[in-house]
């Protein structure tokens, strides 16, 4: 008998239609060595026999299939053995025509007086049907446990605990095993315009098509490919999905670490076609990192961890994917060193504020200061700002430096202003997630009510894709900073991807030109580098606002810039971003800049 337990458990309607609506009872008799004495007619009648084919033959031998009969006779004997009376047993038992019943078994052992077992009396009732729903419903939840829910693929648990098997098989075997990791992106853009139902079709559409395009890749791969015992290549290669919009493939037994570079190929111009159904002409692109065994690492946890290092990489390359190397690891190191460390940088006095000189275009004197963060760190020493404030702005203590920012470079700009150093506009620059904060026009208020600063000596910059995250609540915030006198600027004009129109909507009154305009066109140097200059620096007059252009490094830049008639210009040619104290001297200085330079003011 297969199990022992209190699992006795009647079934309606066991065998045909004729005994449909009520309780079959079974019922056999076997002596101390298991030989049949006698068995009901309901017995007799669930399996087809007649009593002179049981009659005297073990029990086990004529009711239960060849492979089963070691252990259901080792568990009835487990059960007739035991001394507190009747046990309950499972056992399949086998008809005559060949079909399969599950009988539920309620064994009772005869004993006489010195307690020795006789024989065994044993009533059942046919459960066929119901273990049928139990081992289903059990299935089910294994497949829950073990599947992603909405796309019916393996979850990450599975792929863990598959990708080990893998790794041990691959070492014994002397095979490389990939994985890859794919990343949807703009996912969470997609939930949030089109709501969570399609962002979940969206899910489920890519990945059906990363499946097929593995399995596709799959059926052409040579057996000699494959781990040793994998008849069928959809059992080596696997799809899993292993975040919210990520997906891990496992592809054992390579035979060139290529192969994974070829698979991810694959997968990139699988998901950037066109998607279908409520996300029609939608188009997705996904980064995936690669890593390969045992070159990448030997165990699950470094092989994954290094695929993820590779995946961020992927975010950033033109090919959508990387494949690990040390130098990554390293990278995201450093990077986690800085999510690590940034937090504590404004506790620990680490923070600073620059200044880069804005210059009057015809006086070359300075008419205004960006204002730019700062971090020295005692044992990184001083962390690029192109470093630092991407990372502030995804682990969330970019408003933290921002205000940091804006309330020095207010206390600076008014102390000039008191010290007689004149009124110099100081801009500073906000970033998205500070513009959808309606907080950011009471702390600027706080700000300038403080320090006596009038509003029109400072200026926010924003850039045209932060204006854009949000524009509506950007819209709002900047309207309502420009009412108060604030002067509002577009940075890194040209670059984004808002339209002209609105410029007017963000209350902008300044624009200024990234420093890409000024540089030479090396793909076709017959172009004239100044027309499309002149185009922009146009637009903006035309639109009657204040135009200055950044990255100035040369005298023919500044040239150029001269003969368009900007307002103003800053960069390098003057100045880089210097200390406070440094700009406290050329406020007192207060003179343009010298002919030791050689530039001709205009």
């Amino acid at each position: 008998m297969l199990a022992e337990g209190p699992r006795c458990r009647p079934e309606t309607g066991g065998r045909d239609d004729r005994t449909a609506g009520r309780q079959i009872v079974l019922a056999m008799i076997t002596d101390a060595d298991g030989r049949l004495a006698f068995a009901n007619g309901e017995l007799l009648a669930l399996g087809g026999w007649r009593w002179t084919d049981l009659s005297g033959r073990l029990w086990h031998e004529v009711l239960i299939a060849p492979e089963h009969r070691r252990r259901v006779v080792r568990a009835f004997d487990r059960a007739v053995t035991r001394k507190d009376g009747t046990a309950c047993v499972e056992a399949p038992i086998r008809t005559s025509d060949g079909r399969v019943r599950v009988v539920a078994w309620m064994a009772t052992p005869s004993l006489d007086e010195a307690g020795r077992a006789t024989g065994v009396t044993s009533v059942g009732v046919d459960v066929t049907r119901w273990t049928e729903e139990r081992d289903r419903l059990a299935a089910e939840r294994d497949f829950d446990a073990s599947h992603d829910r909405l796309t019916g693929l393996p979850n990450a648990s599975t792929f863990r605990w598959r990708l080990g098997s893998e790794l041990s098989a691959g070492r014994r075997a002397g095979r490389s095993t990939g994985v890859l990791l794919v990343a949807l992106d703009r996912l969470r853009t997609v939930v949030e315009a089109l709501g969570q139902e399609a962002g979940e079709q969206l899910v489920a559409e890519m990945a059906e098509r990363v499946s097929d395009c593995v399995q596709a890749a799959a059926g052409r791969t040579p057996s000699s490919m494959l781990p040793a015992g994998a008849a069928d290549p959809m059992n080596a290669w696997m799809v899993a999905r292993w975040s919210d919009d990520e997906f891990a493939v496992l592809l054992p037994g390579l035979v060139f670490p290529e192969e994974a570079v070829y698979m991810a190929r694959s997968i990139v111009a699988t998901v950037a076609a066109p998607c279908t159904g409520s996300t029609a002409h939608l188009r997705l692109s996904a980064a995936i990192g690669i890593a390969v065994a045992p070159s990448d690492g030997d165990n699950p946890a470094t092989l994954m961890r290094h695929a993820a290092v590779a995946e961020h990489a992927g975010r950033m390359s033109a090919e959508h994917m990387v494949r690990f190397e040390l130098s990554l690891s390293q990278e995201a190191e450093g990077r986690l060193l800085i999510e690590q460390q940034l937090p504590l940088a404004l506790e620990r006095g680490e923070l600073s504020v620059a200044f880069q000189p804005e210059v009057d275009a015809a006086s070359h004197r300075i008419v205004g200061l960006e204002a730019l963060a700062r971090w020295h760190h005692p044992v990184l020493g001083e962390v690029p700002p192109v470093r630092f404030i991407p990372i502030a702005e995804e682990i969330g203590v970019i408003a933290e430096i921002g205000q940091f920012v804006l309330r020095s470079a207010v206390r600076h700009a008014a102390q000039w202003r008191s010290d007689g150093l004149g009124d110099v506009r100081v801009a500073v620059n906000v970033s998205a997630h500070q513009l959808t904060d309606r907080s950011l026009v009471a702390v600027v208020l706080e700000c300038l009510d403080e320090t006596g600063l009038p509003a029109h000596l400072l200026e926010l910059e924003v850039t045209e894709s932060a204006a854009m995250v949000d524009a509506q609540a950007a819209a709002e915030v900047l309207g309502e900073l420009a009412r108060q006198g604030v002067t509002i600027s577009l940075d890194d004009f040209g670059t984004g991807y808002s339209n002209i129109g609105k410029l007017h909507n963000l209350a902008v009154s300044t624009i200024k030109i990234d420093r890409s305009f000024l540089l030479e066109d090396e793909a076709n140097p017959a172009a004239d580098p100044g027309a499309l200059l002149h185009a922009v620096v146009t637009l903006g007059r035309n639109l009657g606002l204040r135009v200055i252009a950044e990255g100035v490094e040369t005298e023919e830049q500044l040239h150029r810039l001269q003969t368009q008639g900007l307002d103003a210009y800053q960069g390098f040619l003057f100045s880089r971003p210097v200390p406070a104290a440094e700009i406290l001297r050329l406020l007192r200085e207060d003179r343009p800049l010298g002919s030791e330079s050689g530039i001709q003011i205009a």
